[in-house]
């Protein structure tokens, strides 16, 4: 019993040894005045694109919820459904790429051809 405490001791101090070791060489490793190291921060704001995509969410929601009052001509409530769920993907997708890339707007896409009720004909 005293040999298994003793060794659990001498486990958990060489642990806390390797530890502390190894952290004060990260520190030591790679100092601001090595010239072998450099360190970049850059601070992207999202807010612009942020408010672009919430501005451009608010007004889809508002045009869908219009339809949904207001049914197109000639468009099932089937159809409608789906065109207003590729809008909604389409805008998260261009959402998630504007993200990406840091973008101060979200990028364009098919949206008028979508507000116009044009997304699923083809272009001439």
């Amino acid at each position: 019993m005293r040999v298994h405490r003793s060794l659990q001791i001498l486990t958990a101090l060489t642990t806390l040894a390797v530890l502390t070791a190894c952290s004060s060489m990260g520190r030591q490793g790679r100092s601001d005045s090595d010239p072998a190291y450099s360190s970049t921060t850059v601070a992207w704001d999202s807010g612009p694109l942020d408010r672009d995509y919430k501005s451009q969410r608010s007004d889809m929601d508002t045009r869908h919820a219009q339809e949904v009052a207001n049914p197109r001509a000639g468009e099932s409530s089937d159809q409608a459904q789906q065109r207003q769920k590729s809008e909604n993907d389409d805008l998260d997708s261009r959402y998630a790429k504007g993200k990406a890339a840091h973008s101060q707007t979200v990028p364009p896409g098919d949206q008028q051809a979508h507000a116009n009720g044009q997304a699923d004909k083809p272009h001439q």
